[in-house]
């Protein structure tokens, strides 16, 4: 532990405030009573177990240990590939997370000031110990809580509560972790350390890794359960009937790995993460961080953005306004300019002062002073100039202006400038310099200046865009909600909900809150729990909530929203939990990330169709093929060969392209109504392959599966080409269409190569192809694409044939009995 030595402690006599003897820091320390994070965080074996040992993996590995076992390495190779693709790029995302997550800290004070033995020492945060008396100086964290046992400070809680002016703490008022001095310095005892810490608690689930689900995950958690169960039956099915036929463990192992690996879309997630990967990179492009690449697509589902007001709507800073003068008074200015140059680093309204007024100043010298605090609410400078005194005061106005003779001049000027949310202080004139705990005694008014806080430039045409897009925005803040929503004003923003305060909305309960929240647009005075139980509110009324914010206070709620946005400025707890941070505070990425979300659902779609359609198909050839009494159509190599060639190179281009405005709209529907008839036209197709081979014209397995093969990758492309060249596509505009061609033209080259090669021909057990069997793999392939093309454009005169629906003619009348 290192500790830096400091003169003996000044000021404090007491014995009970000599701090703690070396001893005791040493017994406490050994008792776990230390300052450290103890909380329980993910490791990389964690992260590791949990992406390895699914229930996918553990069937697919066991079924690679049992082709491996009985020699089929080729089968197991190719089966493996498939299981450490998904295995690495699942476990890579989520360890860069959770390492992120493990260097989060929720206190950032390097070093604190604590008193042992009687004198002051510098220590690390962590080797704080519980008993320790630590002396907190303008400048630094707080690190534990605890009451002030000697001196005053003025203590910054805006980012645990918020609210954004400082307040003045005393001896016995108790001190929370995660605050900052801005002013003064006192002495404090660190009674609750570690995890007991306000700080720790409310950040503990911080440090937990969020795993949020889009409805497109969750989508395809359901058809990859439902395809996992009836793929799960017929492997069983396969892996008994051949036992029972004594075709031996060989046959059924590839027969079952086969059925499992093609009929599950494996590479379907494997893609979507690529895709989601490349809209990630282009909103990074716009100024953020994505940090859960999940969330670019997530923004397609918002209807509801949470903001804070502090950092997010403003920009954490104040500007002067206007400087009104009480008649006569104008030839002050030089002294008011020398007044704001030696008061500039009291508070961020004298720093706006100082930025407005430095240039102005009379070059008077500062002899004495009061700073402000927000108890007494004025400060109060003493300057000299050329041998004239002058002692003037700055403060709120309703402090300032009960004491100034001429103050009812200044009163309508600020009444106006509170209703349209700006800040007012009075500029006056003292007799003399009084006492920090002295009352000014009688002033006389200069001057009212008003401030307004710095809006962030983009925010009007970030609400503007909300509306465009049918998304309500809702400002969760712990300030006075009456002066959020006058900030929103001076931007022409008029929200369609109501204005309420935490105290107000909090004691409700049930269906009352849930209606609060929904009929509220400002939410004001709201604590952080509060926050968090706004944003869930809205989540059970039916929203899809995004939650902006920058702070401590702000960490509850992003982590219960389904999209977490922070700023860059912000805590660097906040920014671990979000899925995207803003850089430069902007947020121009939010709406660059709205759009890039639509391309990434197209082409998220883009790919569901054909890898739906591979399920599909795979699973009716396996079925039909069964029931007829045929040989298993192919081998898992096969069908590896396959989807590399029609899914797994396609998906590369169509994850890194630009897809059609509407080829996400309507997801479900759009993606089953392409792959259904083409899975059937497909199967039928292929079936009629396997049956004429083998079945009719007696040929070996080897040549069948062969032939099968061909067909599906042939048509397989057709359709890459179709879903990818041709969807969507304008004939203004003949890029796409040519170079998927292209691609699907070099793709068909790649079976031929493999096909005419001697040696790739008997890595994959495929036999030679001879012109008849070209004959019958194009048939083939024409005919399946014919099917596909009229089963799409007639699939309800399909349908409603097979479920003889009534025609007009044939539809009852009369009355119902």
């Amino acid at each position: 532990m290192t500790q830096t030595a400091q003169a003996p402690l000044p000021g404090l006599h007491d014995p009970a405030l000599r701090g703690l003897t070396s001893a005791e820091a040493m017994a406490r320390a050994a008792a776990g009573l230390t300052n450290r994070d103890g909380g329980r965080i993910r490791t990389d074996a964690d992260v590791i177990r949990a992406n390895v040992l699914t229930f996918f993996n553990v069937i697919l590995g066991s079924l690679i240990l049992a082709l491996l076992a009985i020699g089929e390495f080729k089968d197991g190779f190719f089966v493996g590939i498939v299981v450490i693709a998904n295995v690495l790029v699942a476990t890579l995302q989520e360890l860069k997370a959770t390492r992120t997550l493990r260097e989060l800290r929720a206190l950032t004070a390097p070093q604190v000031t604590v008193v042992r033995d009687g004198v002051e020492i510098e220590i690390p945060a962590e080797d704080v110990v519980q008993g320790d008396l630590v002396h907190l100086k303008k400048g630094d964290q707080v690190v534990a809580d605890g009451p002030i046992v000697a001196r005053e400070a003025e203590i910054d809680e805006s980012l645990l509560t918020g609210e954004s002016e400082s307040v003045k703490r005393r001896p016995g008022d108790e001190l929370r972790s995660g605050s900052f001095c801005t002013a003064g310095d006192c002495y404090y005892v660190a009674e609750k350390v570690g995890m007991e810490a306000y700080a720790m608690r409310l950040t503990a689930d911080a440090r937990q890794l969020v795993k949020r689900l889009t409805p497109l995950q969750i989508r395809f958690k359901r058809i990859l359960r439902v395809l996992l169960t009836a793929t799960g039956v017929l492997a069983a099915a396969l892996l008994v009937q051949y036992t029972m036929n004594d075709r031996g463990l060989a046959d059924a192992l590839k027969a079952t790995t086969a059925t499992v690996t093609t009929v599950v879309p494996t590479g379907l997630l494997l893609g979507m993460t690529v895709a989601f990967a490349v809209g990630a990179v282009r909103v990074s492009r716009a100024g953020a961080i994505v940090q859960d690449i999940n969330a670019v697509e997530a923004l397609n589902y918002v209807d509801v953005i949470c903001l804070d007001k502090t950092g997010t709507i403003t920009a954490n800073r104040m500007t002067l306004r206007e400087v009104r003068w009480v008649p006569g008074a104008e030839g002050y200015v030089g002294w008011l300019g020398a007044f704001a140059a030696a008061s500039r680093e009291e508070s961020k309204t004298a720093e706006a002062l100082a930025e407005a007024l430095g240039n102005t100043t009379n070059l008077a010298r500062p002899t004495g002073s009061v700073p402000f605090n927000s108890e007494r609410r004025w400060s109060a400078v003493r300057l000299e100039k050329d041998g004239e005194v002058r002692t003037f005061v700055l403060g709120a106005p309703e402090t300032v202006l009960p004491r100034c003779a001429n103050g009812a001049e200044l009163e309508e000027a600020y009444r106006e400038a509170a209703e349209h949310g700006l800040r007012g202080v009075i500029f006056a004139e003292a007799e003399r310099l009084p006492g920090a705990d002295e009352d000014p005694g009688t002033l006389r008014a200069l001057a009212l200046l008003t401030l307004a806080d710095e809006l962030r430039p983009e925010v009007r045409n970030a609400f503007a865009m909300m509306e465009q897009l049918g998304i309500e925005p809702k400002i969760i803040s712990g300030d006075n909600p009456e002066t959020v929503r006058a900030l929103l004003a001076q931007l022409g923003i008029r929200l369609k909900g109501g204005v309420v305060a935490g105290p107000q909305l909090e004691p409700l309960e049930g269906e009352a809150f849930l209606r609060a929240v929904e009929e509220h647009s400002v939410f004001g005075r709201v604590t952080p729990a509060l926050k968090a139980r706004i944003v869930n509110a809205l989540k059970e009324n039916g929203h899809f909530v995004a939650m902006v914010g920058d702070g401590a206070n702000d960490v509850q709620a992003l982590r219960t929203a389904d999209v977490a946005v922070a700023m860059a400025s912000g805590t660097s707890m906040t920014r671990a939990v979000a899925g995207i941070v803003l850089l430069n505070d902007s947020f121009l990425a939010l709406i660059r990330g709205a759009k890039e979300a639509t391309a990434v659902l197209g082409n998220a779609a883009r790919l569901s169709k054909l890898f739906i359609a591979k399920s599909l198909y795979a699973y009716l050839i396996i079925v039909a093929t069964n029931m007829l009494g045929l040989d298993f159509p192919f081998l898992p190599r096969h069908g590896s060969l396959t989807a590399l060639l029609t899914l797994g190179i396609p998906a590369v281009f169509i994850s890194i392209s630009v897809p059609p405005p509407d080829a996400g709209r309507d997801f479900t529907r759009n993606v089953l109504r392409w792959a259904l008839p083409a899975s059937v036209a497909l199967a039928v197709a292929a079936i009629l392959v396997h049956l004429l081979t083998e079945g009719l014209l007696r040929r070996d397995i080897a040549e069948a599966r062969t032939l099968v093969s061909l067909t599906m990758g042939i048509t397989g492309l057709f359709f890459m080409v179709e879903v990818l060249g041709f969807q969507g596509a304008s004939w203004r505009s003949l890029t796409r269409p040519v170079l998927t061609s292209v691609l699907g033209i070099l793709l068909v080259a790649g079976f031929l190569v493999t096909i005419y090669t001697p040696r790739l021909r008997a890595f994959f057990d495929f036999t030679e192809v001879h012109t008849g069997d070209w004959v019958i793999v194009l048939t083939a392939v024409a005919g399946a694409l014919i099917g596909q093309y009229l089963l799409s454009r007639y699939w309800q005169q399909v349908l409603d044939f097979l479920t003889a629906k009534p025609g007009k003619q044939e539809q009852l009348r009369g009355r119902a009995i």
